[in-house]
């Protein structure tokens, strides 16, 4: 049986405060262009939504300066918001977190992810059912994977975020998939969700080979 770090994470977004966010250029522009461009690892992909290429960026942002994500993105996110010890644990991770390896979108993830996010959504079904038999055709390719799903959100600030932050799951296992430095690779998949409008999949994987 694969053993991949994830847990479950309901988020809902009728009656989240801070729900659909948008980041304004001005957080843009304290970012390094060319920092900027690197992390933009599936701009090119023709198989994934704009939401979906932007979670992508979003995350390996985080994971290339995260002392800088949390005074621009977090910060603007979480602006007028009481912060909690979620909140609290996060902005002290991100302290630490630089120069993480890139995620690089792989379709077979990104299927994997898709697969998933439909069949939960059209079931209504949440959390990581089917997960052994949705990754064991690909860990040949991979050594490890993990899988987070996050749902009520359709827009990319607020999936990344919220999975980021971790409310009311102890393990932060969403968190630590996402800035765990030995995944390189990743599939993004935001669908319709039967009772939560919409759910997102993030599958992630660490190629053996160097990029």
């Amino acid at each position: 049986m694969l053993k991949p770090l994830f847990s479950f994470l309901f988020l809902f977004c009728l009656s989240q405060v801070y729900s659909q966010k948008l980041i304004s250029e001005e957080i843009w522009n304290k970012w390094d262009p060319d920092i900027l461009a690197r992390a933009n690892t599936a701009l090119n992909v023709d198989y994934m939504s704009g939401e979906e290429k932007l979670v992508v960026l979003l995350t390996n942002l985080a994971r290339t300066d995260g002392l800088l994500f949390s005074e621009t993105f977090l910060n603007a996110y979480l602006e007028g918001i009481e912060t909690n010890k979620y909140s609290k644990s996060l902005y002290k991770d991100l302290k630490s977190v630089r120069n993480l390896p890139l995620l690089y979108p792989e379709k077979d993830l990104f299927e994997a992810a898709l697969g998933h996010a439909e069949k939960s959504g059209k079931s209504g079904h949440v959390g990581h059912e089917g997960f052994d038999a949705r990754f064991k055709p690909l860990m040949k390719k991979y050594n490890n994977v993990a899988e987070n799903c996050a749902y009520g959100y359709e827009k990319a600030i607020d999936i990344t975020i919220q999975l980021l932050i971790d409310e009311d799951v102890p393990s932060l296992g969403h968190r630590l998939n996402m800035l765990n430095p030995e995944y390189n690779s990743i599939g993004v998949s935001i669908q319709p969700h039967k009772e939560y409008q919409f759910n997102c999949v993030m599958d992630f994987g660490r190629i053996a080979t160097e990029r």
